[in-house]
């Protein structure tokens, strides 16, 4: 069952006592819910307010009154008012079930709001239920029926797939978190010491992240300290999960149509992937810098120059281009054009920093110098001109930034450098950084770079 376990399934409604059935079958499969009296403001989240993420929305359409009849004109302003409070353009994917009577006239109403006046927050599916269906009587004894609302709802979600398999995804976050608790404070089920051993724990949890800087941190330090320990314990327990948990029912997802116009672009997305835009402090580990000094343009247009790949050039020329010239007036060609192709490279690239101070130094404040390497971020398409093969160039995989071209990311590691702590940020603009695993990756080709020893032996040649 994929139903989210996370309290993000919400209701908005005007009559509490037409959903209580609803909220006994959530509740009676431990399923929490939000609740929204439609007709009320004072159960409205503020128009500014952060945001809940749901996942499921039950909503009535008749938020005004329930024995008049439906004026389309009001009951949509009632529902835009209503769900602009409720679901933020940030809520994405959620599944709406809306209540109505006369469910295929009232399905075209709520599509139409979807397609117009909430375009930015658009359901991934919509589907209609009669409330009579399965609750016959909204008070006084119930009826039985033998429709079972929970199991519509599973079935709703699974006719979705991909969605069916996230919000699985999301329960077994949900699971590991809770999981992760319960093995680290299962010994304090006495509230006599709760507090004090808790506290106890929580303070070794933080000293075990940020070893003896712990003692020299703010309370909210102290805190994100211990935070990190723990999703460091959930992380883990969550790979054991996900790998050993049987998903029921598993189907292959299936694509009709693959034609890329349908997606956003790889490259776009491979962004999101490879870096966040959480970008500051420029000393924290992976974070991407761009230097804006022109005093220091020289030593990154060396750097270009010792990445390039000179050889492409050369195979690129043509027999009429060579057709009786010397060894001497063919290298000047050579030149000439990786001259040109450098300057092309040059008209939009940023010449950056990457950090690559360890995090636990950082953390734990063991660090006196901040530790980087010098690169570029250039167009994909100059990526040939790149000498890949270099064992002192790290190059990532491509990615689009805000004008839709498609860049790279470009270290040289003899490039290796460090800087003052604390020291002169003017001219330094930080852009994004760079996510754990490619930092890890640079890291390890970085190692490997410096650690290289050499072997002494004796050749026959």
């Amino acid at each position: 069952m994929n139903i989210p376990l996370n309290g993000r399934i919400a209701i908005i409604d005007d009559e509490i006592s037409q959903v209580e059935p609803l909220f006994k079958a959530l509740s009676k499969n431990q399923m929490p819910y939000a609740f929204y009296k439609g007709n009320d403001i004072n159960y409205l989240p503020d128009a500014d307010s952060r945001f809940n993420d749901i996942r499921i929305l039950f909503l009535d359409i008749n938020l005004v009154d329930e024995k008049a009849t439906l004026d389309e004109k009001l009951v949509k302003s009632t529902l835009i008012n209503v769900l602009r409070r409720v679901i933020s353009p940030e809520n994405f994917p959620y599944a709406l079930i809306f209540w109505s009577r006369h469910q295929e006239e009232h399905e075209k109403l709520v599509k139409d709001l979807f397609e117009n006046e909430l375009k930015d927050r658009q359901p991934i599916t919509i589907k209609g239920f009669v409330k009579s269906d399965f609750f016959p009587n909204f008070s006084g004894e119930e009826v039985e029926t033998d429709v079972d609302i929970i199991e519509e709802l599973n079935k709703l979600i699974n006719s979705e797939l991909s969605y069916s398999y996230l919000l699985n995804w999301e329960n077994q976050v949900h699971m590991a978190s809770d999981r992760t608790l319960q093995e680290i404070f299962s010994s304090y089920h006495s509230y006599e010491n709760w507090t004090d051993n808790a506290n106890h724990l929580i303070n070794k949890l933080g000293i075990s992240y940020s070893g003896k800087a712990y003692f020299g941190q703010s309370p909210e330090e102290r805190i994100k300290s211990a935070y990190n320990s723990l999703t460091y314990l959930v992380n883990d327990t969550l790979e054991k999960k996900v790998n050993s948990k049987n998903i029921d029912n598993a189907q292959e997802l299936t694509v009709e149509d693959s034609g890329d116009s349908k997606f956003e672009s790889y490259y776009s997305i491979n962004k999101k992937l490879l870096f966040s835009d959480d970008s500051e402090p420029i000393e924290y580990p992976g974070s991407v810098i761009e230097d804006q000094n022109p005093k220091t343009e020289s030593i990154f247009l060396d750097l270009l120059n010792n990445s390039f790949n000179r050889s492409k050039i050369e195979s690129e020329l043509n027999e009429e281009e060579i057709n009786n010239k010397n060894e001497s007036e063919i290298n000047k060609l050579v030149n000439k054009k990786s001259s040109s192709k450098r300057k092309e490279i040059r008209s939009n690239w940023q010449r950056v920093y990457l950090t690559v101070t360890p995090l636990c130094d950082y953390v734990q404040n063991k660090y006196e110098y901040n530790r980087c390497v010098k690169g570029m971020i250039i167009e994909s398409s100059h990526l040939d001109y790149i000498d890949t093969k270099s064992e002192v160039i790290f190059i990532s995989p491509k990615f689009s930034l805000d004008d839709g071209k498609s860049y790279i990311l470009i270290l040289h590691f003899r490039y290796f450098f460090t800087s003052n702590k604390g020291g002169n940020l003017k001219n330094l603009k930080p852009l994004f950084r760079a996510r754990q695993q490619l930092l890890a990756e640079i890291q390890s080709k970085l190692s490997r770079h410096i650690s290289r020893q050499g072997i002494l032996f004796l050749d026959d040649r």
